[in-house]
């Protein structure tokens, strides 16, 4: 600014004639290319002070339907010049699930020493924080239920520490009076989750009491690893008219083999994601794991750039329906207009 007022200031005091104004003008321009130039260069330096020429990520993922999410976090950062094989290293080493050995594995992760942390769902957002508290290895977590709640960080406006990300909103309410609008006549709902999950167990407290509003009972069962979910499907209790699938992601990558279920009884089934109603769900009601990567990949940008993790609020995911009219027709329920207008995403019966 100093070097343009200058400028400016050696035209405005010339009092020489046209003919010197018209040359000092040019002058100004050819100077003004010049300061521009300077700037740039200046800008890209600034920009390579905060960025590395290779960046090292590793992502750290529980549940196999969260895969899409670091989908979308590669398409974002690809958007921000971070092209795979190129300039950029991805640390994939498949998704975990359980969560026995995580704390060993996250160790292994780190150990690695990679310039950020890709953290999937609460568990290993919680347990990825811990390895990390020493190391300072930045990282980013997305989708978690209540980071706050759950103690990933503090607080949500300043988080702290080497961490942030985007977390969900207090949504299940609302994912229960979706269910009533679409089935009037559901009194009871099963909610499987488990009890080691921490976001899990705050969906349950939540679920809890959005039934007590809407006046439903709500069988909360306890499934901690995939053979209880096997025996709770075989022996699956006849008066539930609902089942609901909680922000877990064990329960959730279980999400094909409870619409069969529910279609063999006849019950609406629906979860807390976009994408339950793409695999077999009547409807779902939630983030996009897609949406929340690309979240994710600008507050990676803003760290790798030079921003402290701790200094970045935490953002909100979007919430989204979607409805599977193919499995409303196998449930022989009819979904109004009024409803369909207000989806974000109708997948259609063949």
């Amino acid at each position: 600014m100093l070097i343009v007022r200058h400028l400016w200031d050696g035209i405005t005091n010339d009092k020489r004639g046209k003919g010197v104004m018209r040359v000092n003008w040019l002058l100004l321009i050819m100077r003004m290319v010049v300061v521009s130039s300077l700037l740039l260069i200046s800008t890209e330096a600034v920009w390579a002070e905060g960025k590395k020429d290779n960046v090292v990520i590793a992502a750290v993922i529980y549940g196999k339907h969260n895969v899409t999410t670091l989908d979308g976090f590669k398409e974002g950062m690809k958007e921000k010049g971070y092209i795979e094989g190129k300039n950029t290293i991805y640390l994939f080493h498949g998704t975990f699930q359980n969560l026995e050995n995580l704390d060993a594995d996250i160790a292994k992760v780190v150990s690695e020493n990679p310039d950020l942390i890709f953290a999937s769902t609460t568990p290993v957002a919680l347990a990825v924080k811990k390895a990390t508290s020493n190391h300072k290895i930045p990282v980013v977590f997305g989708p978690v239920n209540d980071p706050m709640s759950a103690g990933v960080v503090a607080e949500q406006r300043h988080p702290g520490d080497n961490i942030t990300g985007v977390m969900l909103t207090d949504s299940i309410a609302k994912q229960l009076e979706w269910a009533i609008r679409i089935a009037p006549r559901i009194k009871k709902i099963l909610l499987p989750y488990n009890p080691n999950d921490k976001s899990s167990v705050i969906s349950v407290e939540k679920a809890r009491e959005a039934a007590e509003l809407f006046k439903l009972t709500l069988d909360a069962r306890q499934v901690s690893n995939h053979k209880e979910i096997d025996i709770l499907l075989a022996e699956f209790p006849d008066d539930v008219g609902a089942i609901f699938l909680p922000r877990d992601g064990m329960v959730m990558s279980r999400v094909e083999d409870f619409a069969k279920v529910a279609n063999q009884k006849k019950i609406i089934l629906s979860g807390t994601r976009l994408e339950m109603a793409e695999r077999g769900a009547l409807f779902g009601f939630g983030f996009n794991g897609f949406m929340v990567g690309k979240q994710m990949a600008r507050m990676a940008d803003q760290i790798l750039r030079g921003r402290k993790p701790g200094d970045l609020p935490v953002e909100t995911a979007e919430d989204y329906l979607s409805i599977n009219l193919k499995t409303a027709n196998t449930l022989g329920i009819t979904i109004s207009e009024h409803i369909l207008r207000q989806a974000h995403t109708i997948i259609r019966a063949e």
